[in-house]
Order: C-alpha cells, then structure tokens, then sequence
C-alpha cells in the first residue's frame, strides 16, 4: 500500500522513539529503594565500614557516613524553618550510591512536554522573515539571531519605531480637518517607511554646515506638497509624494488581525498551560520521581513557559510594525522618487517659477509643461548620496533609526502651508544636527523598557527554577542568567548609535550563545537530561542546595513556602505580555491610517502640471 513522505517520516519517528525507550529507562524511586535498603541493614548490622557521627548546628544535621558516602537524615537548608525530616543525599552520595545516573524522561512523557510547551512556539514562524531567495539566507540567520539572542536590543528598535509612528499619527490628527490631511499621512507614512532602511546620506556637510542633498531632497519632497499656492514645484512633489505613498502602502505586509487573533490563542492556551501547571502540582505524593508522574517536570514546566514570555511581546510589535512584502522593491522605489524629486526642485529653481510665500500680491506663474525635467528613467543610474540601501527594522542590525522623531521635533511649530523651500532647507539642516547629536530620551525610555521586559520574564522564570526543589542554583536556573547575560550584550552595544564592524561581530557572537543556551533549555526541557545529580542537587550558589531528596513537589507544596514564589512569578509574567499586547493593539488601532490604501478610492485631481509615471515602472 502507498504511503505519503509524510505519513513515512512520522510512522520511522515513532518506532525510532519506542525503540529508544525500549530498555526500562532509570528512575529516582531506584536510588531511593536501593538508600532504604542500606538504611535498613544499617539499623540491623553495624560493622566497621559504617561509621556514626553527628554535627551540631542550627538545623541539627544527622549525616550518616558509609564507605565515605554521605546521607543526610533532616531538612537541608532551605528558605523556611525545619518541617520534619526526610531523607536527602549530597551530591557525593548520588554519583557513589545513585551511581551518577540521568533520569531521562519516557517517550509519552516527552511527548507530553513538546506539545504542551514546545509546539506553541510556532508563532516563531510570525517574525517578519523575508524571503531567502537572492542570497537573503544570510540575512535571515542575522536577523533571527537578533531577534532571539538579544530580544531586548530587537524589542527596543521595534518599540522605539512604532512609538515614532504613533507621534507622526499625533501630528497628522492635529490638523485633521484641513484639506491636506490625505498629504499630511502620506508624508509622515513615507517618512516612517524610509526609518527601517539603511541610510548614510542625512547629516550635515563638514564643509560648509549645510544639509545632505538626501536630507534637503528628503524634506522638500515630504513639505513642499503641503504649501498652500498654486506653484508648479507644489502640484508635481504632490503627485510624487501621493503616487509613492500608495505604492508603499500596498507593499506593506497584510494580514494583521489574523495574525494578533493567532497570538491571543497563543496567550490563551499559556494561561491554560499555568493554571493546568498548578493543578499537577497537587497530585498525591505517589506520583513522585519514580511513578514519573507530571508533577516530576511541572515547576520547570511552568519556569520554560515564563521564561519565553518576552516572545509574544517581540511578535506582537513586529505585527504591527509590518515590514514590506519586497524590502528591494520599496527601496528602488524611494531612491527614484528623490531623484525625480531632486529634479523637480532644481528646475523649479532654474525657471524662477516658485513664487515668493511672503508677498501676498504677486501671482505664480504657470508653465505650459514640465519637459525640462530631468525625470527618471530605466538608463538613469541614481547617484549615491540618493541610494536608499537595505531594510533594517525590527532589529535586524544594531543601528539607531530616529529620522521621524528628528523631524517631528524640529518642526514641531512649523506651518508647511506657507513655508517657503528656504525655510525648509533650515528644517533641512535642523534634522540633520537633531540626527548627529544624541539620542533623545524617550530611546532611552524604551530600550529601559526593553531591559525590563525581557529580564521580568527571566527573573520571573529563574525564580521558579531556583524555588523548585532542590532549592537552590540549578543547571536550568543558571541556563537562564546565561541567556540573560549573553542577550544583554547586545543591548549595552546598542548605545553607540553606528558602533565599529568588531563591535557588530562581538553582538553576533553573544548572540548566537544566548541561542545556544536556549537551545540547551530546551532540550534540558523534553528530554530530562537536567534530571542528573549535579543538575538535582543545585550545587552553584554557596550556601544552598548541595543535596538531593527523593520527594515530590507537592511535598514541598505542602511543606514549604515554595508555591507562593511560583505563583508571584506566574502572575507578573502573564501580566506583562497581556498588558503589552493590549499596548500594540491600541496602538495599531490609533495609527493604522497612515498605512491604509484602498485602489477603488484614490483622489481624482485635475493637474495643471503632470509628474512622469515611468519611475513607477
């Protein structure tokens, strides 16, 4: 019978698991039917291998020596005071009497684990990737790295660009009722756009203080249409800047509310996953390490799933931020329509035909036609001060992008209704002295933010780890101060606006091993290879852990103090996604105008002067 690759692949999967978990896998209950029954024989036949002694301290530990293995016969030092005695070795005594063993987890339970914490991470799959044909494959390793080993420096440059939108959505709903509203969102929409690319070409001229041709370029074809006179120069930076901004528009990624539905399932079933967590974690006692029942894996369960918390928060902002289907062809686009611009302005200034704004009485004159332009065409090669180069949003390379939030505070009192194109070379050169000093503070703010985000969801799942027995610092909660340290290095690097090639490469590196480390959480997550003595005992932080128990979590519940730690770090870190979501959506909801673009509905105007549409090509 013909069998699909598919149905192949999964059928070989799952014998090649059975037969992996053929041999009846190690557990705890061995150890610990193997220490009760050299208890007993210790009880019964004393001899000279067996030695008793005693240590007398705050806690009264009773340490029974055999064969130079230590047994620890009380409470080991925890958070609380002394609940009664139990039975606990050191971790000498595991790798001698346990004989170093690693507990790994049989195939359902496994199974159980992928699907409850890993398979709901296919939101991965949401990230704004572009596609991996001509030669981008590099580019997207570069940006996942990015986005996963450092997702605070990725958070900061994703939050820091929509918050820039939102600004320029608060200065077009200033003046909404004016009949330049439509050219008010195209402008601040192109201007946004051109935030996410690469450009070398906006500060001001060493020699003579002036502002770059892209920047003088740049303001005059964004302002100039919003002048309130019959000039020529007006009516064709108008056609030009509404032609780009409906191409621009309709280059933006879709699909955004099917996308933030598909995360609020996603919060959804992580709130059904923690308080499903909670519930495991008052199971009978039997269902301890050697029955292997779910409360075995519960607590890190629940410290995995917090720790990724930061994830939804990165989608949610790169939804709403959406990058263009074609990065190539929106670039080429915004490079022709500032040569085009460029062209308009120099003839503009050639035939005088740009009327004075501040004399009431003269009249513009108007030309017959436009043939004297210079417009571009497919031999036209653009020159490099006014090349737009690669897409850089959302994080995809550490580099500062605050050209709208320079241009919004440089002419914050500006009217364009009357501003001359003089005036706007000053607003020119304003933006490029804004862009050359330092950051303002609301980047600051956010990539404060940022840090604080991220490191929540850490901490929140450290805490877990760390208050799980064996209390104390453990594999996995050093996994996670390891991807906390290794991630933040992008951070720190982020605060030199264009830092050196090494610096790049030191960011790439720390990135690719806050990676690794989640790579190792995660497979310390399905597989049980945590679950070996040094990892049980929690042997890294002096003055805690150093011991092994055989006794269930909800012992400890019942016992200890535990619980209240895990369930404190289960509400901060389902707060702060939800709240963070519920941001976004507001957000996109407040500024989705800019970027709306109907084919059915464009403008008709009749224009004494007409732009050239073979730039559109």
């Amino acid at each position: 019978m013909w069998i699909s690759g598919r149905w192949r692949l999964a059928f070989f999967t799952v014998v090649f698991a059975c037969a992996v978990r053929a041999e009846e896998p190690f557990t705890w209950g061995q150890c610990e039917a193997k220490i009760e029954s050299i208890l007993e024989s210790e009880n019964k036949h004393l001899n000279s291998s067996i030695n008793h002694y005693f240590i007398t301290d705050r806690d009264r530990h009773r340490i029974t020596k055999l064969n130079g293995n230590v047994a620890i016969f009380d409470p080991a030092r925890d958070v609380t005071p002394s609940r009664g005695q139990y039975v606990a070795l050191t971790l000498e005594g595991c790798q001698e009497l346990c004989n170093d063993p690693i507990a790994w987890y049989d195939t359902p339970m496994s199974i159980a684990l992928v699907s409850s914490w890993i398979f709901p991470l296919n939101i991965l799959l949401s990230l704004p990737y572009e596609s991996l044909h001509e030669g981008k494959f590099h580019r997207t390793i570069i940006a996942v790295l990015n986005w996963l080993g450092s997702p605070q420096t990725a958070l900061t440059a994703t939050v820091f660009n929509f918050r820039q939108f939102r600004q320029a959505h608060r200065r077009v709903f200033r003046d909404i009722n004016t009949h330049r509203y439509h050219l008010r969102c195209a402008a601040y929409f192109i201007l946004c756009s051109l935030n996410q690319f690469h450009i070398d070409h906006l500060t001001l001229n060493g020699r003579d203080e002036r502002p770059s041709p892209m920047m003088d370029t740049l303001i005059y074809g964004l302002f100039r249409p919003l002048a309130n006179n019959p000039a020529p120069d007006v009516e064709i930076t108008d056609q030009l800047l509404v032609q780009l901004a409906f191409q621009l528009r309709m280059l933006r990624r879709r699909g955004v509310i099917p996308m933030l539905a598909n995360l609020a399932m996603f919060l959804v079933a992580f709130v059904f996953s923690i308080v499903l967590a909670f519930k495991d974690l008052g199971g009978d006692e039997d269902d301890g390490e050697d029955g292997r029942g779910n409360s075995t894996a519960t607590p890190f369960s629940l410290a995995f799933g917090l720790l990724l918390t930061w994830l939804p928060l990165l989608v949610v902002f790169t939804i709403v931020d959406r990058n263009p289907v074609s990065s190539e062809r929106t670039s080429e686009l915004i490079s022709r329509w500032l040569f085009n611009v460029k062209a308009v302005k120099e003839w503009a200034a050639r035939t005088n035909d740009i009327a004075d704004e501040d004399s009431e009485d003269q009249e513009v004159a108007r030309l017959p036609e436009c043939a004297e332009i210079e417009w571009w065409n497919t031999a036209t090669e653009i020159p490099e001060e006014l090349q737009v180069e690669g897409f850089i949003g959302q994080g995809r390379r550490i580099q500062y992008c605050g050209l709208p939030h320079a241009v919004l505070a440089a002419t914050e009192t500006a009217d364009f209704t009357t501003a001359s194109p003089q005036r706007l070379e000053g607003y020119a050169a304003d933006v490029a002295e804004r862009l050359q000093g330092g950051k303002p503070m609301a980047w600051f703010v956010v990539a404060s933010l940022s840090l604080l985000l991220v490191w929540t969801a850490i901490l929140s799942a450290f805490t877990v780890s760390f208050m799980a027995p064996t209390v104390g610092l453990g594999c996995r909660a050093l996994m996670y101060l390891i991807f906390g340290f290794f991630s933040s290095i992008s951070w720190f690097i982020q605060f030199r606006k264009r830092p050196h090639l090494w610096v790049v490469r030191l960011s790439y590196l720390a990135n690719a091993l806050a990676v690794l480390s989640l790579l190792v959480v995660i497979i310390f997550q399905v597989t049980g290879l945590a679950s070996n003595c040094w990892c049980k005992s929690s042997p890294f932080a002096p003055g805690w852990g150093g011991y092994i128990d055989f006794k269930d979590y909800s012992f400890y519940k019942r016992n200890f103090d535990v619980q209240r730690y895990w369930i404190g770090s289960a509400i901060i870190g389902s707060f702060v996604p939800t709240v963070a979501f519920v941001v976004a959506l507001f957000w996109w909801l407040k500024c989705r105008h800019l970027w709306k673009a109907n084919e059915r509905r464009r403008e008709v105007q009749l224009w004494g002067h007409h732009a050239s549409t073979e730039w559109l090509q």
